[in-house]
């Protein structure tokens, strides 16, 4: 699949230089939904990706240009996605880097028409994440992890369960798992690895708007098998269940069909 648009620094390229800190993985990205000329979920995105750039010391990025950048492209596009990419400036060889002014780059690609069907199963992953709080949460670009997992399984499986190596269980390989006990619904603590979605971050809030408790917590494999309801979230397919995993399935559950809802009348999924 081609990139419909690509924009470095707001000019139409569709090359940088080798010598780019991208080499290093020294970056952060999101992933947009773009919904007729609409950039879905677009504060929190700039708000994760802003914070990001704080902790990894780049260069900060004006977020009007940011927005207005990002908006010019969505205009363009009915239903589509909206990769936006800050990559540390300086040039040249060697981990310590030098001056320059951070990079940014957007790339737009066609809205996926894979169908995936709930009843598909889902895999735990053999790969482990590393521990490290300096780096739990972040978008950053370093995602071999999550290349290396998802090696693993194959069509008809459709996303993989991650743990730490501590046994941790985290995330999906892209995505954020959520699980309901007793009407309580419980998310991974993220503090020394994962990603800290912003869907994630939403369908908390969604939750909670609907009156549910809602808790962050550390999860084994053991207590997700046990939960009453288990499902993902990610800012592209909102909330999916998970409705077998290894042995183990589960009927469809209502917590995550109420927050569904709840992100689709508020805006922050498409409704497809």
């Amino acid at each position: 699949m081609d990139p419909l648009d690509v924009r470095v620094n707001g000019r139409p390229q569709a090359a940088i230089p080798v010598t780019s800190r991208l080499q290093y993985g020294d970056g952060l990205f999101e992933t947009v939904v773009m919904d007729n000329g609409r950039l879905l979920l677009w504060p929190e995105h700039l708000e994760r990706l802003v914070r990001g750039i704080e902790r990894l010391g780049l260069d900060p990025i004006d977020p009007v240009i940011l927005t207005a950048e990002a908006e010019g492209l969505a205009i363009k596009q009915g239903l589509a996605i909206l990769k936006v990419m800050v990559v540390r400036g300086g040039l040249g060889r060697g981990y310590r880097p030098g001056p320059g002014a951070s990079d940014r780059m957007m790339t737009t690609w066609p809205w996926s028409d894979r169908k995936i069907d709930d009843e598909a199963p889902v895999f735990w992953c053999r790969t482990r994440l590393a521990r490290q709080p300096l780096l739990a949460g972040l978008k950053h670009m370093n995602r071999l992890e999550q290349i290396l997992a998802q090696q693993e399984f194959t069509d008809p499986y459709w996303e993989g369960l991650m743990q730490d190596t501590q046994g941790w269980v985290v995330e999906g390989t892209m995505s954020n798992l959520f699980v309901v006990e007793q009407g309580v619904l419980t998310t991974p603590a993220l503090d020394h690895a994962g990603v800290a979605g912003v869907m994630r971050g939403q369908v908390m809030k969604r939750a909670q708007g609907l009156g549910m408790a809602v808790r962050i917590d550390s999860l084994t494999s053991k207590r997700i098998l046990e939960a009453d309801e288990v499902f993902l979230s990610n800012s592209v397919m909102g909330v999916r269940p998970i409705l077998r995993l290894g042995q183990r399935s589960w009927d469809r559950g209502p917590v995550m069909s109420q927050i569904a809802d709840a992100l689709r009348a508020c805006g922050d999924a498409p409704a497809l």
